[in-house]
């Protein structure tokens, strides 16, 4: 990234451009103009998460990061809405940054910026396999719930309800395996997991990075 340029606001096509690393600037979700970005410099686990939104990609596939991606941000900041703030991080982080106008970031923005490498570590784990594999074996997510506190994404997660947000992410993941695995034209996978950019030309035979095993018969690959 070192020839990196920050992005003008509207030219961000793809989910994992939000920080320039080499100005240190929040460029991403929240931002509607130049003025609005955000010197992140402070806040080097946001500067770290870039990195590791960018490595979850070449690991598991630009399609299926990009399918948890918001999910993930959505599940957590779900979380955060019944969670207190005992140390006052949402006014310390307002203090550290500041726009290109000098005036401090929305809330909103700053809960964005500050829990952004929670986003991608979540959305990382949705991502992959393994959740996938262990609970199909076992019949529950007691190994992903494990990791989400285990990773640090969120200290002494315990789903209490089925309403709880990510019980509800995974119920409907599977429901719509189950729906694409029967249905009689394996492009349905294409509508419930769209490709963010356009995959290069490859032969007939030969399979795309991004493709996978269904975790139902008949096992298709999507």
């Amino acid at each position: 990234m070192h020839g990196e340029r920050p992005v003008v606001p509207g030219s961000r096509t793809t989910h994992d451009r939000n920080v320039c690393l080499r100005h240190r600037l929040w460029i991403g979700d929240g931002i509607t103009n130049a003025d609005e970005q955000v010197d992140v410099s402070r806040l080097p686990d946001a500067l770290q998460a870039q990195r590791h939104h960018r490595n979850l990609i070449a690991r598991h596939g630009r399609r299926w990061v990009r399918s948890a991606y918001p999910d993930a941000r959505k599940i957590y900041f779900t979380w955060l809405q019944s969670t207190a703030d005992p140390f006052d991080l949402l006014d310390t982080a307002s203090r550290l940054l500041a726009t290109g106008t000098g005036k401090p970031p929305s809330q909103d923005l700053t809960l964005t910026m500050v829990f952004h490498p929670q986003v991608v570590a979540l959305a990382g784990l949705l991502a992959g396999r393994e959740w996938e594999r262990r609970a199909v074996a076992t019949g529950h997510v007691a190994w992903l719930v494990e990791q989400i506190t285990v990773r640090s994404i969120l200290i002494g997660y315990i789903p209490k309800e089925r309403k709880d947000p990510l019980v509800q992410w995974v119920e409907h993941y599977f429901s719509l395996h189950r729906f694409a695995a029967f249905h009689r034209s394996r492009r349905i996978y294409d509508a419930f997991f769209p490709r963010e950019t356009i995959p290069p030309a490859r032969q007939a035979e030969e399979a795309d990075a991004e493709t996978r095993w269904s975790p139902f018969p008949p096992y298709y690959r999507c």
